[in-house]
């Protein structure tokens, strides 16, 4: 197993984790994930770890050893435009699309970068959770904001966000939705997309 594929895995692991830790939370706040929704959300994680990854793309280009090539940026445009078109992400092209991103266009040194940068951002959501409980603000210095959900101050409002948030994922059906096409990741994308244009 290459290194990037092991730090992923450690990643993934870490966010189901913490994706538990967080229901449980919700939970005691009221909010109650149903098996259906719990289902749904499992059909959606191709389109989730797509959106992930995607969202942590801009951030290799703050450094010029891992900022993309012309000719990756080219392959990343047609990949990226036709999923900011599509009207809904089907939870297989998701894992077509990953699969690309991360076998044949990105280099170790990137993908590496981009664990890094995932695994940081875990450490951000589970500080704003143990901010949540306590009611503080969670303040991560040196972490792109709006990573995951960007940071949010603590206490109730706080803990009804998360609720309706998960919510609105597990009521969504699998193939049914796009999240390249509304809120702050439908304006990263393209930014996104105008930066790589202009390599």
């Amino acid at each position: 197993m290459q290194p990037h594929r092991i730090l992923r895995t450690t990643a993934l692991l870490l966010t189901s984790v913490a994706t538990a830790q967080q229901n449980n939370s919700a939970n005691t706040s009221g909010f109650q994930m149903t098996p259906e929704m719990r289902a749904r959300m499992a059909a959606m994680q191709p389109v989730l770890d797509l959106s992930q990854t995607v969202r942590l793309l801009p951030e290799l280009e703050k450094n010029k050893a891992t900022a993309v090539t012309k000719t990756q940026a080219k392959t990343l445009l047609t990949i990226l435009t036709t999923l900011q078109k599509a009207s809904a992400v089907q939870p297989n092209d998701a894992k077509k699309y990953l699969a690309q991103i991360e076998d044949k266009i990105l280099t170790e040194k990137q993908l590496t970068a981009l664990d890094t940068l995932l695994i940081k951002a875990e450490q951000a959501q589970q500080a704003q959770r143990a901010a949540r409980q306590s009611g503080q603000p969670a303040r991560i210095p040196g972490l792109p904001g709006g990573l995951l959900g960007g940071q949010r101050p603590g206490g109730q409002t706080a803990q009804r966000s998360s609720g309706t948030a998960q919510a609105g994922v597990g009521q969504r059906q699998p193939g049914a939705f796009n999240p390249f096409k509304e809120g702050r990741g439908a304006d990263m994308l393209t930014s996104y997309l105008a930066l790589l244009k202009k390599k």
